[in-house]
C-alpha cells in the first residue's frame, strides 16, 4: 500500500538509506549525497522532512535509523525494484538500459501490475525454452 507522501524522491532516499545501513551499518550524509548525486545541504533538508514524517529517526553524532515505516517502504522499493529488472533482463534489455527504466517504473507501477510481472517472470524462470522462444520473438520483431 502506497501513501500519498511516499513520493519517488521519498522512496529513492528510503532505499538508498537502507541499502547503505545493511552494506556499511550506517548511512552518513556524504554518502546519501553521492549515491543520490545531490548536495548534503538538500540531504539534510530531506533527513529532517522524512525524519517528521515518520520514515527515520535522525539523532546528531548517533546517525539514522529507519523506523518500521521507513524500512517497510524501503523494502517494498527494492522488492518492485528487482522484479521490475528481472523482468526487462528476461525481454533481453540492455543492462543499463534496464537499469534506468525501471528506476522511473518502480516508483509508478500498480500492484496489479507488479504482480503480473513477478508471476510472469516465475513463469520464465521455470520455462526455460518459453523464453528462450520469447526472446527469439523479440529479437525477430524489433525495427532497428
Amino acid at each position: 500500500m502506497k501513501y500519498k507522501d511516499e513520493t519517488p524522491r521519498v522512496e529513492d532516499y528510503l532505499e538508498i538509506i537502507y541499502r547503505l545501513i545493511k552494506e556499511k551499518g550506517y548511512a552518513a550524509t556524504s554518502d546519501i549525497s553521492e549515491r543520490l548525486s545531490v548536495k548534503r545541504p538538500t540531504v539534510s533538508l530531506m533527513i529532517t522532512k522524512l525524519a517528521r514524517m515518520g520514515y527515520l529517526t535522525h539523532e546528531k553524532y548517533r546517525g539514522i535509523r529507519l523506523t518500521q515505516q521507513g524500512e517497510r517502504v524501503a523494502r517494498s522499493v527494492i522488492k518492485k525494484h528487482e522484479i521490475i529488472a528481472e523482468f526487462l533482463e528476461m525481454l533481453g534489455v540492455k543492462e543499463e538500459t534496464a537499469y534506468t527504466d525501471t528506476e522511473g517504473i518502480e516508483h509508478h507501477v500498480q500492484e496489479e501490475t507488479l504482480e503480473r510481472l513477478r508471476r510472469t517472470a516465475e513463469y520464465f524462470r521455470k520455462n526455460k525454452k518459453a523464453l528462450v522462444m520469447l526472446r527469439k520473438f523479440i529479437e525477430r520483431n524489433i525495427r532497428r
